[in-house]
């Protein structure tokens, strides 16, 4: 069974498929609240546990907007930014962030030993088969590569303690089995991933 927000976010995408929707609500400033938090060059102008936006598929921003708006992800600034938006302007978020040219891999070397300790336990546990070989996700499934490294560590702890929600066990299920330094070597990896 479908969880609320996925069902929700399948019903906007309909919606927009179908040509049901109606015109969207102006964005210009709401993509000036977005670039206050998550930057307006590809990186988080805030904290390094804000999301780097660039890249992101379409549908995963979808459903993280959803998520934010029915409250089942919490984060006050976002959960206020889209309370009250409706479906268009959500679906018009979502494209604007796929649009957005990828981003680059961390500036900096990794860390050797952390970086093969991450491509060893990313392969491990199968990363690569629902996040594509490159991490750069796709449809519901988020792009990883060239993430913040510290945002990155904090969602793997979330998914792990159950405090994340998706909308597949698999997140908890892989996790479980990786210690807090193996999930922070595998977001050093994530975050200078380099094909």
């Amino acid at each position: 069974m479908l969880s609320k927000a996925v069902a929700a976010a399948a019903t906007i995408a309909a919606a927009a498929f179908f040509g049901t929707a109606a015109s969207a609500e102006p964005l210009d400033a709401l993509i000036e609240q977005c670039a206050q938090c998550h930057g307006d060059d590809r990186r988080p102008a805030v904290s390094p546990e804000t999301p780097t936006l660039a890249g992101q598929p379409e549908l995963y921003a979808l459903y993280q907007l959803v998520y934010f708006r029915q409250g089942q992800r919490k984060q006050a600034a976002m959960n206020d930014l889209v309370r009250d938006l409706g479906d268009d302007t959500l679906l018009a978020l979502a494209k604007w962030v796929a649009e957005l040219p990828e981003a680059p891999p961390h500036q900096g070397e990794p860390d050797p030993a952390r970086y093969k300790r991450g491509a060893d336990l990313a392969r491990q546990h199968r990363c690569p088969i629902c996040h594509n070989a490159d991490f750069a996700g796709r449809e519901h499934i988020p792009r990883l590569a060239g993430q913040q490294e510290a945002y990155l560590s904090k969602a793997l702890q979330d998914y792990k303690a159950g405090n994340r929600i998706g909308i597949q066990a698999a997140m908890v299920e892989v996790l479980t089995e990786i210690d807090d330094a193996g999930l922070d070597d595998l977001a050093h990896y994530l975050a200078h991933f380099r094909p």
